[in-house]
Parts: C-alpha cells; structure tokens; sequence
C-alpha cells in the first residue's frame, strides 16, 4: 500500500501522485489502491450497521506526517464515497498504526473496540488477492477470530507488485 502524496485529489490515478516504494513504481499501481478504496466502500454501503475502517500507519517517513489511512479516506471523499449512499462516510473511520498486514488486521479490530465498545461480528478485508490466504487462516487464527465470521474481498495486483510482494 502506500500513501497519496499529492495536494489535490484531482491525480489520485497518477503514480507520480503516490509515495511508492521502487517496486511499485510502474504503470496501473495507484488504480490497485482506488480498487481496494472502492471495493471497501461499496461494501460498507451493503451493510447499514458496517463500519468501514481504512487501515495504514504513517509507513513513509518521506512523505511525512501522513497515514495511508488518511490517504484512502480523502481519496473516498474527493470521489464522493463512487456515488453511493453517504451514509457510508458518516461509518468510515481510520485506524492509523498499522504498519504491516497483520498490524492491519490487529489493529483495526482494536479500533472498532474502542469506537463501538464491542468487537466486531464479522470482519472484512479488502486487500489484494494474492494475500487472501495470508489474512484468511494465518492472520485471522492468529487473533483467534471464528473462520465463519471473517470474509475476504481480494483485487488484483499489478503483475510487478504481486512478484516483488511474494
């Protein structure tokens, strides 16, 4: 993941707009982030009672003091949440530590407990496909989460980014 660098949300489909590590810098990088924005958001939008955590910790010393957390929650913003229901932004919060995949996991249900005053139901995550299996048994057993109650929505990597990821 990474953070959007740019003062205006008006070249969020630009890479040169994102602070990317080298192996992300090539063609189509910044759309697998809308994908994993958007996906989330159509998500929530199915679920009234949802809340849509965008997780990621200020990973980039460059870029300064910003969240990949904040980057996606602007960016939903700038896009008017893709044209769905506001009620999705009143429910779309941030969880701003995490600075791996299993911190991700971790610390947004840590978030949702100290937003709601419970742990969550169920759990969602949006990330690339690629690491359905990662989140799905490592991480999700790790927390101790029930299988039954933790879904898995997975956009494609750029073919670069799944070989450098792996």
């Amino acid at each position: 993941h990474s953070i959007y660098t740019s003062e205006s949300c008006g070249k969020i489909d630009r890479e040169d707009s994102w602070f990317l590590e080298p192996y992300q810098k090539h063609r189509g990088q910044a759309a697998t982030f809308l994908a994993h924005i958007k996906e989330g958001v159509e998500i929530a939008v199915r679920d009234e009672e949802a809340l849509l955590l965008f997780s990621g910790g200020e990973t980039r010393k460059d870029a300064g003091p910003r969240s990949e957390a904040q980057s996606y929650w602007a960016i939903a913003e700038s896009k008017g949440w893709f044209g769905k229901d506001e009620s999705v932004r009143s429910r779309s919060l941030t969880e701003e530590h995490a600075r791996d995949s299993f911190e991700n996991l971790l610390f947004s249900v840590c978030r949702f407990r100290e937003l709601t005053g419970t742990y969550p139901q169920n759990i969602t995550v949006v990330s690339y496909d690629f690491k359905e299996e990662r989140f799905a048994q490592l991480h999700r057993s790790a927390l101790g989460f029930p299988e039954g109650r933790f879904f898995f929505s997975g956009t494609p990597a750029t073919p670069t980014a799944r070989e450098a990821a792996v």
